[in-house]
């Protein structure tokens, strides 16, 4: 992974796969838009819904191949890894260990989406499942999870109890909605208890890529390393060494 630019972990970029783009020239124009935006690396992380049907591994990689060549066509440094935000059931765990679904970056982090009800123990479960068959779960912006929305400190707390990454969304960040996200966003930020920022892009209008405002507003509200580190791969790159090594 280049260190200059952004990394974007979670973004619906291919087309055809989810709802995001539905045509190759909609995802030209996406992939086009998170170059101006500064962005040098993208997590193409399709929805997954194991539990209600299988992941099309296939044509997943057909199009990730898809988007890698248009790219070199472009003449961009702009690299795509292999992911996918996993809406998460039981099965999930043998499904990684059996290859049905990628991993990000081919590394040993998943980017776990949680319904939004659910609650502290049934997040803490998964992750210790996933813990075990060799995972590093990311919860997918955490902060729809109502659970912990509704408690920061009691985030914090399952976050290190159960070794849990935290995503939250740039939207969030521009724009909390609410006196709750509101506080949730400034006291993990204020904690340095997320661990990424990422765009969660479908489109390129409504739910476009915004990485640099985004990053701009980070640095008004966090030390300027911590900044740095949310919307780059580096600190994750390490943290999956560790994890392979321990």
């Amino acid at each position: 992974m280049r260190k200059e630019g952004f990394t974007d972990l979670h973004h619906h970029i291919l087309w055809g796969m989810d709802d995001g783009p539905k045509t190759p020239e909609q995802m030209h124009a996406m992939l086009k838009r998170a170059v101006k935006d500064g962005i040098s690396g993208i997590a193409a992380t399709s929805h997954a819904y194991p539990g209600a049907r299988p992941f099309d591994m296939d044509k997943y990689l057909a199009r990730l191949d898809e988007a890698r060549q248009y790219c070199r066509q472009q003449g961009w440094e702009l690299q795509l890894l292999s992911g996918c935000e996993i809406h998460y059931c039981d099965s999930v765990p043998d499904q990684l260990m059996a290859g049905k679904l990628p991993t990000l970056g081919e590394t040993r982090m998943v980017l776990i989406e949680f319904d939004p009800y659910a609650d502290a123990a049934t997040i803490c479960r998964a992750s210790n499942k996933l813990y075990r068959a060799g995972y590093q779960p990311i919860v997918a912006h955490v902060e729809r999870c109502r659970s912990l929305l509704r408690s920061p400190r009691a985030a914090m707390e399952i976050r290190e109890e159960c070794g849990l990454f935290y995503q939250m969304n740039c939207s969030t960040v521009l724009e909390p909605r609410g006196i709750r996200e509101h506080i949730f966003v400034r006291r993990m930020l204020g904690a340095q208890a997320i661990d990424l920022v990422a765009t969660d892009a479908h489109d390129t209008a409504g739910r476009a890529v915004c990485m640099k405002e985004t990053y701009r507003a980070l640095l008004d509200r966090c030390e300027p390393g911590y900044a740095r580190r949310l919307v780059r791969f580096g600190r994750m790159c390490k943290d999956d060494e560790e994890m392979k090594q321990g």
